[in-house]
């Protein structure tokens, strides 16, 4: 499904009163805040380093037949392909959703510019969505910093497929929780320079 297109430029515009330009904007904001932080966009970043983790899980293999010599030639230039079979597309699902969300938030920005809506704005925090994957973020960037370094610090004994396995495997989920991580904290960021962030007055509230 394509995403809500940013608003048409300033000379042609043309919304009959102030109610029917809230109402686009509420209805394409709330359309491309669906997009964000999403248990299934959260899983298919998480599905992505998956399948990162196995071809790099291959690869290594591959490496450490041809390096380390612990298995045919033949054997080894397999892996390495196959690994790159699966390593490829995640990167580039990777690389296709970083700009995704770029785009996203260029849109967002378009139409929260168009003016202040009291009445939706304080909806836009995410806040609850926003801790869910920001906790499970910063947990899987303490995992892969932690493989990361206990691949770099292993004997000089270690063969090379085994130290690249537990580097990159701790790298790639490092990006991952990086990742996540930063798409979580520019949600909140930018939910807070929205014009009005909190809703307005109730019934028999001072207005000012």
């Amino acid at each position: 499904m394509p995403l809500p297109p940013p608003p048409p430029p300033e000379h042609l515009r043309a919304w009959p009163d102030r109610e029917s330009l809230l109402a686009d904007r509420a209805r394409a904001i709330g359309e491309l805040r669906r997009r964000g932080l999403t248990v299934p966009r959260l899983l298919l970043l998480w599905t992505y380093g998956v399948v990162a983790v196995l071809g790099w899980a291959l690869f290594s293999l591959g490496l450490g037949a041809v390096v380390d010599r612990n298995a045919d030639y033949v054997t080894g230039l397999v892996e390495l392909v196959l690994g790159l079979f699966f390593l490829v597309p995640a990167v580039i699902g990777i690389a296709f959703g970083v700009a995704r969300d770029r785009t996203v938030r260029g849109r967002l920005d378009a139409w929260a510019a168009l003016g202040p809506d009291p009445g939706n704005d304080h909806l836009l925090r995410a806040g609850a969505r926003g801790a869910v994957w920001l906790g499970l973020s910063v947990v899987l960037c303490v995992i892969g910093f932690a493989l990361a370094v206990a691949g770099a610090l292993q004997p000089g004994s270690t063969r090379v497929g085994e130290t690249a396995y537990f580097v990159g495997t701790g790298v790639i989920v490092l990006v991952i929780g990086v990742l996540g991580a930063v798409r979580a904290v520019g949600h909140r960021r930018w939910a807070g320079r929205v014009p009005s962030p909190v809703p307005p007055p109730g019934p028999g509230g001072a207005h000012r």
